[in-house]
This record gives C-alpha cells, sequence and structure tokens, in this order.
C-alpha cells in the first residue's frame, strides 16, 4: 500500500472517528443558522470553512425545484404519459406550435406566479433554514440567440427580494445551460446534450453568466453562483477536463465583473471526479456534490456504509483541495433516523447543503410540501386545452397543497437543537 493511500485513509479514519464521538452534541459544529449580509460582508471560502467576515457559517436550507425548472415527475406536466422524464423546454415548444408562443408564455407566468409566492419564502424562514438555492435555466432570460427578455430578471429578483426580507441566503443555480449541459430532463430538454464542443452554446452560457454577475455583482445576499447543475456533458457521463477547461471559461468571465462571490462547481459524481483548484488557479470557490443513495432508500445502515465511504473520498479533498463542500442535493427518503444521522453527518464534517426539494407533486419525504397525486387528468400535456391548462395551473398555490408534517417537525427540532 502506497504512503499517499495510507494517508487518505487515515484521514478518513480520523473524520468517521471524530463524527462519531461528536454525534450526541451538535454544538460541536456550527449549528446556527444566522445570516450576515447585513454587516457588509460576501460568504467566502477560507480554507475548507466558508466565512463570512470573521464568523463561520454553514448553508443549510433548501431547493426550490420546480418552480422556474418544472421536473415531469414532481409537477404538473408531462409530454406523454406519467412516467415519462421529458424537459419543459420540450413541452413549452409542443404548446407553442398549438397554442402559440402568447398563450405558452401565458401558461407558464401563471404556474410560476402560483407555485412559489412570498408565503413560502417567510415559511422556510419560520422552520428556521438560512438558504434556498433556485433553479433556473437559460430560457428564463433570453431567446434562442441570447437576447433578453424585457423582464429577464422578474423572478430572480422576486427571490433576492423574498430572500431579503426574511433574512435566507440566495444560491442561483444554472440547471439548464444553453444546448443542454447533461441531456436530462432536468435541464429543460432531453432531446441534447450540446453544450461542450458548442462555440454557440458555450458563448451564450457564457454571457449569460456575465449579465447575472453584472446585476448581481454587488448582492452580498447571494450566496454565490451554481454555475453548471450536474454537468455530465451526456446522460451518465462524469466531470473531467471537458468540464473543467469550461468551468474555468465561465469563472474567468464571471471574475472579470464580480470578484466576490463564491463560485459553487458540480462533481459528477464525487471528489475523485474533481481537480485540484490549483491547477486552474481557483480561489474563492465550493466543490457541489449531490448525495442520492439510490438502491438502499429508508436502510439507516445502508446510509452509515454510504457516507462513511464519502468521508473516505472526502479526504482527498482535506489533503489536497482543500476547499469547502456543499451537498446541493440530496435527501434521506423516508426514514427519519436516516435524516438524523445524515444531517449530523453534515454538521462534524462542515458541509453545507440544501434539501430536494421545498414542493411537489410527489408523495414521500421528497418534499417539505406534497401535492396531489399526478393523474392523467391533472397535469399539463401537448394536447390539454389552453383553458384546462389555465385551470391547472392556477391551482397550484401552495395553500393547496398539505405539509409533510412528518419531515417538517423533523426541522423544527433539528433546528431548535
Amino acid at each position: 500500500m502506497g504512503k499517499k493511500l495510507t494517508i487518505v485513509i487515515l484521514v478518513a479514519i480520523l473524520s468517521i472517528a471524530t463524527l462519531t464521538a461528536c454525534r450526541a452534541d451538535r454544538s460541536a459544529g456550527f449549528s446556527n443558522t444566522e445570516v450576515f449580509f447585513d454587516d457588509g460582508d460576501f460568504i467566502r471560502a477560507e480554507g475548507m470553512t466558508l466565512k463570512v467576515g470573521e464568523e463561520k457559517i454553514l448553508l443549510k436550507g433548501v431547493n426550490l425545484g420546480g418552480w422556474l425548472m418544472t421536473e415531469d415527475w414532481m409537477c404538473p406536466t408531462t409530454m406523454d404519459s406519467l412516467s415519462s422524464e421529458n424537459g419543459q423546454y420540450e413541452l413549452e415548444d409542443a404548446l407553442t406550435e398549438r397554442l402559440g408562443k402568447e398563450k405558452k408564455d401565458e401558461l407558464f407566468e401563471i404556474y410560476r406566479e402560483n407555485w412559489i409566492t412570498e408565503k413560502d419564502f417567510e415559511f422556510i424562514k419560520s422552520l428556521g433554514f438560512n438558504c434556498v438555492r433556485l433553479p433556473f435555466g437559460w430560457r428564463d432570460f433570453t431567446d434562442e440567440n441570447g437576447e433578453f427578455h424585457e423582464n429577464a430578471f422578474k423572478y430572480t429578483d422576486l427571490a433576492l427580494k423574498w430572500c431579503k426580507k426574511y433574512s435566507l441566503y440566495l444560491i442561483l443555480d444554472l440547471h439548464g445551460a444553453y444546448g443542454s449541459q447533461n441531456g436530462r430532463h432536468h435541464s429543460g430538454d432531453t432531446r441534447e446534450a450540446a453544450l461542450y464542443g458548442n462555440e454557440k452554446n458555450e458563448k451564450l452560457t457564457r454571457d449569460l453568466w456575465v449579465e447575472i454577475a453584472k446585476r448581481y455583482k454587488d448582492e452580498k445576499v447571494v450566496a454565490g453562483y451554481d454555475l453548471l447543475n450536474e454537468p455530465e456533458g451526456y446522460p451518465g457521463g462524469k466531470t473531467s477536463k471537458v468540464q473543467f477547461d469550461y468551468y474555468d471559461v465561465l469563472y474567468k468571465a464571471i471574475r472579470e465583473e464580480d470578484e466576490n462571490h463564491l463560485l459553487f462547481l458540480e462533481a459528477c459524481w464525487d471528489v475523485p471526479q474533481m481537480t485540484n483548484p490549483k491547477n486552474y488557479g481557483w480561489e474563492n470557490v465550493c466543490y457541489e456534490y449531490h448525495y442520492y443513495d439510490w438502491g438502499n432508500e429508508n436502510d439507516l445502515s445502508a446510509t452509515k456504509k454510504f457516507l462513511t465511504n464519502k468521508a473516505l473520498m472526502e479526504s482527498l479533498n482535506r489533503l489536497s483541495f482543500k476547499v469547502p463542500v456543499f451537498i446541493g442535493e440530496f435527501t434521506c427518503f423516508d426514514n427519519l433516523d436516516c435524516w438524523d444521522y445524515e444531517l449530523d453527518f453534515f454538521e462534524e464534517n462542515d458541509m453545507s447543503w440544501t434539501v430536494w426539494t421545498y414542493k411537489g407533486c410527489v408523495g414521500g419525504n421528497w418534499t417539505l410540501i406534497n401535492g396531489y397525486e399526478r393523474t392523467t387528468d391533472n397535469v399539463v400535456t401537448p394536447e390539454t386545452s389552453y383553458e384546462r391548462a389555465k385551470e391547472i395551473f392556477s391551482s397550484l398555490s401552495t395553500d393547496n397543497f398539505r405539509q409533510n408534517q412528518p419531515l417538517i417537525d423533523f426541522f423544527k427540532e433539528y433546528f431548535s437543537k
């Protein structure tokens, strides 16, 4: 066994031992959920820690999935069958072809006006969270040629306004880049995965981030920019030099406009698929991972094993990368003991996190706010009449959904400790 590998394993063992020793006392980590943007400082990376001024902070929040980027499995939309997973842009294009662009735009405006409102931000804060991660796609801002809409920043501005009012940090997350960075439904489009190597799409995505940085560069309520969600390149891909080189393009373009904000760089899927930031000269970055233990739902022993393996991989970060860690998406499914164990793991390993997700038309512990079960009668398809689509989208207020009380009670207790 090589010397370096031996050191890696020892660091991981020590990390796990520390977690076990501290599990009974959350105060050993950063248990506060204060926000500090009113104090005049940006969140920044300092070693493996996030700090605001001299204060250490962990971001603990929820995703606002389904608001600006729908996902069929958790939203009242589908292209054909309830089990299909097509992108929002595919549905938009089909509705535009049948109803015209004006009516299509009106429908999605109704959807967004109802899915998330100011009351949702107020409720998120009341539970104890200090952060929201906002997924969005390129069509929120521009047309296919990069021309900005008249109200391009309407919803990111609203999110910013409500985050300020309720003392929540905001992470701006590009879920859908031009051409799609992964070809997945949650990027808006399964018809292609044509970001990397496509000169036009790469330029448009870069230019979008430049304009976002220009607009929000002075906003301390913005915790940072999440540059590309799950940037596989194609379904089943992993991050590699292709992604790192393009991250560097985005990094340099943003830094010309904004020297202050934290940049979140995502892995597909773990530490070994990331590069040392020193290789590119990146500073003030946070590495992001998504934790889904597929196939072992609700099994506490499997959760412990899953996190032990993550700790082993994370030792590479502690030895070499030395950047903060953000778990941008995760769920522990329906076993609250798994939730308790995993959040303790995050706490004791100084990992910030945002739960996937706040709201959806799905059962179980995928969401804090649960909607009706999706049926062929209550989802919008390319064939749904304009009038019926308006009815469905107009009914999506959180007041018409139900609270997932077991998970809500769990978080209330978690944040009271």
